[in-house]
């Protein structure tokens, strides 16, 4: 599915305001990586306000309703690596009593959602990567 020539966020009535926002966002200074952020990215985010800052790198529907909220968003392949990884979690917090970690996977999935979901509507890309 590759959509990245026809496909126009702006016009595209479906996305909301927000959803737009952070599309225009990621088209102009990029988006992070899993592992970092590119220098664009970092001096854009230092100019802008608390609340913004929070629409462009954290959504809270993916922070709670992790699972569901990605195949919503159509974005399946996401939600069956992101169940894997919560299902592995689970063992290991079970095992070693360290309950905590599934907070720190739907943390990641939470700030990782709205590139995901860009990566899809934008580019016309969804793999299995993080």
């Amino acid at each position: 599915m590759s959509n990245i020539n026809t496909y126009d966020y702006k016009s595209d009535h479906s996305l909301s305001d927000k959803w737009k926002y952070r599309f225009a966002f990621y088209e102009k200074n990029g988006y992070p990586s899993f592992w970092g952020m590119s220098p664009a990215w970092k001096n854009a985010y230092k100019e802008m306000t608390f609340g913004q800052k929070i629409k462009v790198s954290f959504n809270f529907f993916a922070w709670f309703f992790s699972i569901i909220y990605l195949l919503i968003l159509g974005l399946w392949k996401k939600a069956l690596l992101v169940l894997v990884i919560n299902i592995v979690v689970i063992m290991v917090a079970v095992i070693f009593n360290i309950g905590f970690l599934g907070y720190m996977v739907n943390a990641i999935i939470a700030c990782r959602a709205n590139i995901w979901y860009y990566d899809l509507k934008v580019k016309g890309k969804q793999d299995w990567s993080l």
